[in-house]
Parts: C-alpha cells; sequence; structure tokens
C-alpha cells in the first residue's frame, strides 16, 4: 500500500525535501510540547521558554508543510487530503493530525503573545486547554512522522519491529524521542538567556540518553549493511558522535561545574537530529 495515495507501489523516491520536513515536524511537536507543558506547569516561571517554543514549533511546521505540498507534485491533491481523510493511507491521516496541530498552534501562540492584556484576558480561560489538546496533537505529529516510513512495509529498514514486536513499529518510537529531544533544544536555543535552565538540561540529558538507548537497539535490530557504504559517516559522526555523545558528555561537564553550556549542545542536538532523519530516509532507499 502507498503511504501516499493508498495504491499498491514497490519504488519510493523521497530526497532531500522529505527528510527536512521530517526534522521540522519533529521540531515542531517537540517545541510545542515544551512550551505548553512548561506552561501547564511551571507556574509562569519560564515565559520566554514558553514564547520560545511556541514560536519555533509555529515557524517550523508551517515551513515542513511548504516543502512537503511542494514536494509531493500535485499541490491541488494535497487540500483533497485535507478535506478527505482516508483511513488507508497514512499520508492523508497524517495530514489531518499535522492540519489539526497547525491550527491549535496557531491559536495558543496567538493566546501567549496576548499575555495579560485587559481586553483580551477573557480569552486566555481557552489558553490551557489548547495547550492540553495540543500536546496530544504535537505527540502525534512526532509519532507520524515515523509511522509515515513505517507504513512502507516492503522496506526492511523503515519496517523494522520495536524488540521483535512485528505490530510496534520502530521508528515512530524513536523520531517521538528524538522530536522531544530536538524540540527542546531549539526551544533552548531560544531562551538560552533566559535564567536557570537547569531543570530542561536535564531532561534533554535523559532523552540523549534514552535516545542512544534506542539508536543501540535499532543497529542490533537490522542487518549491518544499513550502516555501512556512503551514509556511515553521516550515521556514526552526524548522528552518534554530534547529535548524541558529544552533547551529553558537554551536559554533564556544565551542570557538573555550574557553567553554561545550553547554545553548544543545543546546537549540536538540533543538528544530529537533522542527520538522524537524512540517514533514515535515504539508508531506507539505497540498500
Amino acid at each position: 500500500m502507498d503511504v501516499i495515495w493508498g495504491v499498491s507501489t514497490n519504488e519510493i523516491a523521497w530526497g532531500g525535501p522529505i527528510a527536512f520536513y521530517l526534522f521540522l515536524a519533529g521540531i515542531a511537536g517537540g517545541a510545542f510540547l515544551t512550551a505548553s507543558l512548561t506552561d501547564l506547569f511551571s507556574k509562569n516561571q519560564y515565559p520566554k521558554v514558553i514564547r520560545s517554543g511556541v514560536s519555533i514549533a509555529i515557524v517550523t511546521i508551517i515551513i515542513g508543510l511548504g516543502l512537503l505540498v511542494v514536494d509531493l507534485g500535485r499541490p491541488l491533491s494535497f487540500w483533497k487530503l485535507l478535506l478527505h481523510v482516508n483511513m488507508g493511507s497514512v499520508m492523508s491521516i497524517g495530514v489531518f493530525i499535522v492540519s489539526g496541530f497547525t491550527a491549535l498552534a496557531v491559536v495558543y501562540g496567538y493566546l501567549i503573545w496576548l499575555g495579560g492584556s485587559a481586553q483580551k484576558r477573557d480569552l486566555q480561560t481557552f489558553r490551557k486547554p489548547v495547550a492540553g489538546l495540543g500536546i496530544l496533537f504535537s505527540i502525534g505529529t512526532a509519532t507520524y512522522t515515523g509511522f509515515l516510513l513505517s507504513a512502507v512495509t516492503t522496506n526492511d529498514f523503515w519496517y523494522t519491529p520495536f524488540l521483535g514486536i512485528t505490530s510496534v513499529p520502530f521508528l515512530p518510537i524513536l523520531f517521538l524521542v528524538s522530536a522531544t529531544s530536538t524540540g527542546l533544544a531549539a526551544t533552548l536555543i531560544g531562551a538560552w538567556n533566559s535564567g536557570d535552565l537547569t531543570a530542561y538540561k536535564k531532561v534533554d540529558m535523559v532523552l540523549i540518553i534514552l535516545e542512544l538507548v534506542l539508536i543501540s537497539i535499532l543497529y542490533l535490530s537490522v542487518h549491518p549493511i544499513f550502516f555501512s557504504g556512503s551514509m556511515a559517516v553521516l550515521f556514526w559522526l552526524g548522528v552518534v558522535g554530534l547529535g548524541l555523545i558529544i552533547p551529553l558528555l558537554i551536559s554533564f561537564y556544565g551542570i557538573t561545574n555550574h557553567k553554561n553550556v545550553v547554545l553548544p549542545v543545543c546546537t549540536m542536538v538540533v543538528i544530529g537530529g537533522l542527520s538522524l532523519r537524512y540517514f533514515v530516509v535515504y539508508t531506507g532507499q539505497l540498500f
């Protein structure tokens, strides 16, 4: 079953724009999660983090959708996917989820930037409900990017099951953790001078460790050929080295020595997230 149009096909040619779209959708979902969870549970302690997260979520998801529409080659068909959800097409379901997420992100951003304006104060009663609903759609957006690839059941790399459980695809889990980490990192870049961010740094360290575990499981779950050839350098240096191990070591140093290492660590995490999407998209088509 073709993940886009619901027809049978064995050949899929997805390149850089799709990889970048998957990356941007992940960033958007993770940034929204960071902003909304902070808004719901921090008692207004991190307003810059909230504004940074929701702004990044809106910008990245709009750019990502633009890339997706252009890459489809049939822009008018995009609106058909939006208006008529085909439950047999992962792309159709995903467009519905991402479109709903985009609308909620824009509304939530409006409420955030509206602030405590006396004229619009009544609208703030909708802020937390929108944040709560947006959390569900942001998780759906982050995991959908993995389901989009996993739906290609003829692809041995993209269709890898989680721990051998055939009903649980691996990529949605990996992409959710990566999206949360990269979205948080991007948010902190935008709010790096907003005070003590130690709690966020610790959360990102946990996410990096979890992603390292998942990457290790993936490595042991598929044929070694997928981690060789032209994409090996991108994986070992871009994903594992620059994107995970080095940021983890620097984060540990920063926390133990009370150093502000937000910008270098978060920049590397974001680059690693982009490298991961490119590696997965291209590797799945090379072998």
